[in-house]
C-alpha cells in the first residue's frame, strides 16, 4: 500500500502516530491479495485556527476504485482518524462483497479490471483454503477466516441493539458475538457462497438478538439455511 500522508496546521505527535499505525495495521491485511502498487491511501488532516476542530481528507484507492471517508470532521485528531478509518472499513466491507457478487456473473466479471480480478481470485484462492480446514474442524482456520470481519461485526451487533432498545452495554455485546461465532463454526458449510463472511455473521448475530428478545430456548433456535 501506498501511503500519502500532508498535514496542515497541526503536529503529527508520537500519540497521533500510534493511532494512525495502530488503524494502518489493521487496514494492511484486509489489501494484501491486491498488487501493493495498485492500492494508495491519501490522508490529509487539517487543524481550523479559529475553532477547536480537525477536518480531514482521506481517500483509499482500490485497483482504480475510489473510496473516500465520508466521516471528516472531529473535536479531536485522534477521533478523526478513528472514525474515518472505520468508515473506511466499513466501505472496503461492501466493496469486496459488491467484487464477489460482480466476480459471480460472467459479464459483470468480464467488465472488471484484469488487475481487480487477479486480486480477487487470491483473495477467493485464500478463503476456500481456511474455509475447508475450519469445515474440516480446524478452528484456528475458522479464526484466521473472520478476524477481518469482527470490527464490523461488533458494529453491527450494536446497531441491532440499539435499534430494538436492548442491552447496550459491552459485555452485552460480546456475549452475542461469542454465541454467534460458536454457531458460525459448527454451521460454517451453511455460508450462501455469494455472501461475504461479514455479511452471514451479522444476519446470524441479528437472528440471535431476535432469539433473545423472543426468550426463546436454545433448542429452539432455528436452523441455519443457506
Amino acid at each position: 500500500m501506498q501511503l500519502h500522508l500532508t498535514a496542515k496546521r497541526l503536529d503529527i505527535t508520537p500519540d497521533v502516530e500510534e493511532v494512525l499505525t495502530r488503524h494502518l495495521n489493521r487496514l494492511r491485511p484486509r489489501l494484501r491479495h491486491f498488487a501493493p502498487d495498485l492500492v494508495h491511501l491519501d490522508v490529509a488532516l487539517r487543524r481550523h485556527p479559529r475553532k477547536q476542530e480537525y477536518s480531514g481528507s482521506i481517500r483509499l484507492s482500490v485497483t482504480g476504485t475510489l473510496l473516500p471517508s465520508r466521516l471528516n470532521r472531529a473535536d479531536t485528531l485522534e477521533g478523526l482518524i478513528k472514525a474515518a478509518f472505520d468508515d473506511l472499513e466499513e466501505q472496503l466491507n461492501r466493496y469486496k462483497a459488491r467484487l464477489r457478487r460482480d466476480h459471480a456473473h460472467e459479464r459483470r466479471r468480464a467488465s472488471l479490471p484484469r488487475e481487480t480480478i487477479e486480486g480477487w481470485k487470491r483473495a477467493l484462492l485464500e478463503e476456500r483454503e481456511l474455509l475447508d480446514r475450519a469445515v474440516a474442524g480446524d478452528r484456528d482456520a475458522f479464526d484466521r477466516l473472520i478476524e477481518e470481519d469482527l470490527p464490523s461485526v461488533r458494529r453491527g451487533i450494536l446497531e441491532a441493539l440499539i435499534e430494538r432498545g436492548e442491552d447496550l452495554r459491552p459485555e452485552m455485546v460480546e456475549q452475542v458475538l461469542a454465541d454467534v461465532l460458536t454457531v458460525a463454526a459448527r454451521h460454517v458449510t451453511s455460508k450462501p457462497p455469494r455472501w461475504s463472511m461479514n455479511g452471514w455473521l451479522t444476519w446470524l448475530a441479528r437472528k440471535e438478538i431476535r432469539r433473545r428478545a423472543n426468550a426463546l430456548p436454545v433448542t429452539q433456535t432455528a436452523q441455519i439455511r443457506g
